[in-house]
């Protein structure tokens, strides 16, 4: 009985152990969950539609966003947040779906303001938005 019991405990010493505890530290937390975007393009004048962020569990620094542009819910975007200034965020270039996007953001006061750029290969189109978040 005693081996039992003795085996219980090590069972969970080693299971409570092994849980992860999230780092309250992390900048990402401020970033990750569901957003409002409202968008202003140059080609596309004003859109609203959901994003979703999410932590990019291989770069302690990266997020991604899904639904950037309003590409697809399945497509994600990559970003960086800046080591320096944890509030700022860089959209490195890269393609998605044939997109070519880059730009730079910051949260401030429970939102997130971003101006990038998508080029489709036709035309540059020139974007600001605002997220706020998605609290339905």
């Amino acid at each position: 009985m005693k081996n039992i019991i003795k085996s219980f405990f090590i069972c969970l010493l080693l299971f409570l152990l092994s849980c992860e505890k999230e780092d309250e530290n992390d900048i990402r937390n401020e970033f990750e969950g569901n957003w409002l975007a409202n968008e202003k393009s140059s080609l596309l004048d004003q859109r609203v539609y959901e994003v979703m962020i999410t932590k990019d569990s291989l770069n302690a620094s990266g997020i991604y966003i899904y639904n950037f542009y309003k590409i697809g819910i399945e497509q994600k975007v990559f970003s960086t947040i800046s080591s320096t200034k944890n509030n700022f965020l860089t959209i490195p270039n890269q393609t998605i779906k044939s997109y070519t996007i880059e730009g730079v953001g910051e949260i401030k006061d429970e939102e997130i303001i971003l101006n990038y750029f998508i080029n489709d290969g036709n035309e540059i189109d020139t974007l600001k938005a605002t997220y706020t978040r998605d609290n339905t």
